[in-house]
């Protein structure tokens, strides 16, 4: 939508969270998003993004000699749940599974959409607003229960990772609905 700000047709409005405590939330789905380079340059929503990483894991995006070079990943964290390809984030869950995508953050929205190796299997969510961790924390926690099967798990009663991806915080810790 550079330079103009408006998006156009059904969309999710996004909210940012001010820095005080009680002050009410800011509406920035109107912004252009230039400062986000290319991670602001596509308008999508959770389906588009599901169809999209599902498709590129299954091949039929890439070439198999380009996806196995996207797929060859480094490790980016001390516990080696969490590594980093050519623009593909790899996740190994408790249970086991190995799930391949990306996250994004722009003002007011943050997005998840990861698939397995084969694209059998693909999660894509987001969250309306930003600022917020446990929102994103929230979005984490959502990877261990769709692609393993485990409930969420309140914040208050865990502060740990599950193997290295956050878990779901308490429903008190999500934003307020307005």
């Amino acid at each position: 939508v550079h330079p103009d700000t408006r998006v156009e047709g059904l969309h999710v409005r996004g909210y940012l969270h001010p820095d005080e405590a009680g002050a009410p939330l800011v509406d920035s789905t109107e912004q252009t998003v230039s400062w986000a380079q290319s991670a602001g340059a596509v308008i999508s929503n959770p389906a588009d993004l599901n169809t999209f990483m599902t498709a590129l894991m299954r091949g039929r995006l890439l070439s198999p000699r380009m996806l196995d070079a996207m797929t060859t990943v480094t490790p980016t964290d001390a516990t080696n749940t969490r590594f980093y390809g050519l623009g593909l984030r790899r996740y190994d869950l408790s249970c086991g599974t190995q799930v391949y995508g990306h996250t994004g953050t722009v003002q007011g929205y943050y997005t998840y959409a990861f698939a397995t190796r084969d694209g059998r299997r693909g999660l894509s969510a987001m969250a309306n607003t930003s600022n917020r961790g446990a929102a994103n924390t929230a979005l984490g926690g959502s990877l261990e229960a769709a692609f393993c099967g485990k409930k969420p798990a309140a914040a208050a009663s865990s502060s740990r990772a599950v193997r290295g991806v956050p878990v779901l915080p308490a429903e008190a810790d999500l934003p307020e609905r307005r």
